[in-house]
């Protein structure tokens, strides 16, 4: 990720609170969705640990105003390659310093569910999640992309008579579907994913 600036598609994935912050602001809350000490941000960041320290303070209160605290409290997935169907795969760069074994074994343990989801993931549903998730599409520009193809998205409905609506409707079912997938492929249970919590990592993966 490069230091001096996020992509436009990357500050329109950040919450509305760390939006409205300053460049330095936005940098200091992705590496806190890393899990990175005020230490390490400083350094990434070329500013002195007391800047790092207010800037980490000013994330904080703007996260905890909205309602949002936990956006830095919970691990966070970027890619670590592409498969051959073009569909980034979860990664993420683990800070052994700043999780104990224990949370380590429980990240791995969701990646490795997450690939294995991906997977076996319908060509379909992935081709979906991609264009929504990695490609930053809108619906509309979906559903472009489905009639210069000809491609069904909905099994039964012609895709000249699919609407932007459907398109919603289509992801929102892809995404429950893999959901479905990762809970089952989590051994020894224990995690409780959820459609919202899932869609806040797909978010993350489509750097």
């Amino acid at each position: 990720m490069p230091i001096s600036m996020l992509s436009p598609s990357a500050v329109k994935r950040l919450p509305s609170a760390i939006r409205a912050l300053s460049e330095k602001a936005r940098l200091a809350f992705v590496f806190l969705r890393m899990r990175k000490t005020p230490s390490f941000i400083a350094k990434e960041l070329k500013i002195s640990q007391a800047e790092s320290e207010s800037l980490v303070k000013e994330v904080q209160e703007a996260l905890f105003k909205s309602g949002s605290a936990d956006l830095i409290c919970d691990p966070v997935f970027f890619p670590i390659g592409v498969s051959p169907d073009g569909f980034a795969g979860p990664g993420m760069d683990i800070p052994g310093k700043t999780m104990d074994i224990a949370e380590q074994v429980e990240l791995k343990r969701f990646l490795d569910a997450m690939r294995k989801a991906l997977e076996s993931a319908p060509k379909e549903e992935r081709r979906l999640l991609t264009l929504w998730f990695n490609r930053d599409l809108r619906a509309k520009d979906i559903l472009s992309f489905y009639k210069n193809l000809g491609v069904l998205m909905m099994v039964g409905k012609p895709i000249a008579d699919t609407s932007e609506q459907d398109v919603f409707y289509a992801i929102e079912k892809s995404v429950r579907n893999l959901l479905k997938s990762v809970r089952s492929n989590i051994k020894g249970g224990g995690m409780d994913i959820t459609v919202s919590t899932l869609r806040a990592i797909l978010d993350e993966m489509g750097a």
